[in-house]
């Protein structure tokens, strides 16, 4: 290779190296919890509102009585006026009126009034005092008294007047204190009910939306006409936890080369922003996914046997090497466990790819539907792979999954605990692109355990073709129901597991 077509290559690989750095989570997923989070928030305001109406009919009779107070501190206020105006009138008579009265009756000297007190001076032995004096003087003194007396009502008027005043202003203030209070609650009421009738309205529209999911029998609110996505991802102790486990709907666990296991992540109701560590396919995952209708299959390569195999098979390639805009390299952790996707993503890419919805798989359990009648109670399971321990130990609601005597827990520490899970006991042959690669048979009949609701149930699986349904049924051959939720498939060979 030539220095120039050397340097071609080299940018071409930095280019989609960059792509798949980029790549983001799709926009527009509908959260399948969404309805519960917005049936809580629906009762959440109601209680609200309630509360809000209690409130409401508090502050208004509030209102009400400050509205009425304010009018009766404006009559205490004019009826003091009033006493004042009234006090200042009273004031004018002793000191303008009755004393010119007095003062006009001396200076015009009535001679009879004159002659009058003279004469009750003289009777008391008082020949000497002015009597027209002493007449005027005693008229100023009672003048000034009842002037005293006035003045005093006065100053104590204006007191009340200057408290009244005060009472208003208090009682205006807490007027408009509680009449914004009121406003305020008004405005929280009116927002509260135009955010409940949003939220009722899209409660209803959510629930026009939900669909059963063929592979769990859970409500789902995701398309679901679009085809499965196959995750392969890897199992080895490097590379867990792994991200995404939790949100698939079936897991499908093989074992590989070395013993190891290795998983097949499938997701049709839901998806994932994050899924991995990917990890690449091997031969027997054409035949094991080919029940899925066509899915697409997410993988990070495989070596030229596998990859023809890929091209023969019925899955749709949208892994790493033929899209690499869909993968990106998680740098907190070392390759080849570093390789990420998001089945949002995925699912956008193949959108073109000619694709099928996956049939049901499962029968499900209704509500009140009794269990098995050949089923028996049993704590869990250990199954034995070459060079790989699990264990699934039932507690009341599902089967926490241990491996290699460690939890089995994603990313976000959530514990994986499946609703239902299946030992499907296989032979596994040498694959043809590889010696060391063994391969499940999953073409065929064969034993299996079905493990659901705390009890296990002996079944059979069988399946007659590459695109038939893989069937666990009983000795009568009926399907054996299921509780609706998620499931694991361990594919041991036989005798590779023992019931506890």
């Amino acid at each position: 290779m030539t220095r120039p077509t050397r340097l071609i290559v080299s940018i071409l690989v930095t280019c989609a190296l960059g792509a798949v750095a980029v790549a983001q989570p799709a926009a527009g997923q509908i959260d399948p919890g969404e309805i519960s989070q917005l049936e809580a928030r629906r009762d959440q305001i109601i209680g609200e509102l309630a509360s809000l109406d209690v409130q409401l009919a508090d502050a208004s009779v509030a209102v009400d009585s400050l509205d009425a107070l304010v009018i009766r501190r404006h009559i205490e206020i004019e009826l003091i006026a009033d006493r004042i105006a009234y006090t200042v009138d009273a004031r004018r008579e002793p000191a303008a009126t009755r004393a010119e009265i007095a003062l006009v009756g001396y200076t015009a000297g009535d001679p009879r009034g004159n002659a009058l007190l003279t004469e009750i001076q003289y009777l008391e032995g008082n020949t000497t005092a002015d009597t027209r004096s002493e007449f005027y003087g005693a008229v100023i003194d009672d003048a000034d008294k009842r002037i005293a007396v006035i003045d005093a009502a006065l100053i104590s008027l204006r007191s009340d007047l200057a408290g009244a005043r005060a009472r208003l202003e208090a009682t205006v203030a807490d007027q408009g204190e509680a009449a914004a209070t009121l406003t305020s609650l008004g405005e929280q009421r009116t927002a509260l009910a135009l955010e409940l009738d949003d939220v009722k309205q899209r409660i209803v529209r959510l629930k026009a939306l939900e669909n059963h999911s063929v592979l769990t029998g859970l409500i789902t609110l995701d398309d679901p006409n679009r085809p499965a996505l196959a995750v392969k991802i890897d199992n080895v102790p490097a590379a867990r936890p792994q991200s995404g486990i939790n949100q698939a709907d079936i897991v499908f666990v093989e074992e590989v080369e070395g013993g190891l296991t290795r998983l097949a992540v499938v997701f049709h109701s839901t998806g994932a922003k994050i899924v991995g560590p990917v990890r690449s396919m091997r031969t027997g995952d054409f035949d094991l996914l080919g029940q899925l209708n066509s899915p697409l299959f997410a993988n990070s390569g495989g070596n030229r046997g596998a990859r023809a195999a890929l091209a023969r098979s019925t899955l749709k390639d949208v892994g790493a090497s033929s899209k690499p805009e869909g993968y990106y390299r998680n740098t907190s952790r070392k390759a080849p466990h570093n390789l990420y996707t998001n089945t949002f993503n995925l699912w956008t890419i193949g959108a073109d790819l000619e694709t099928s919805t996956p049939s049901p798989m499962f029968t499900f359990r209704a509500p009140n539907e009794a269990i098995h009648p050949t089923a028996k109670p049993v704590t869990g399971v250990t199954i034995n792979y070459p060079r790989s321990r699990v264990e699934y130990s039932w507690n009341g609601t599902g089967w926490d999954r241990s491996q290699d005597g460690s939890p089995t827990v994603d990313t976000t520490g959530q514990r994986t605990s499946p609703t239902t899970v299946i030992v499907q006991f296989v032979d596994y042959g040498i694959s043809a692109a590889d010696a060391e690669s063994p391969e499940a048979k999953s073409i065929g009949v064969g034993t299996a355990w079905v493990l659901t609701d705390g009890h296990v149930i002996e079944a059979t699986w069988r399946r007659p073709e590459l695109t038939a349904q893989t069937e666990y049924v009983d000795a009568d051959g009926r399907p054996i129901p299921i509780l609706p939720g998620r499931t694991w498939i361990e594919l041991p060979r036989a005798n590779g597991a023992v019931l506890r």
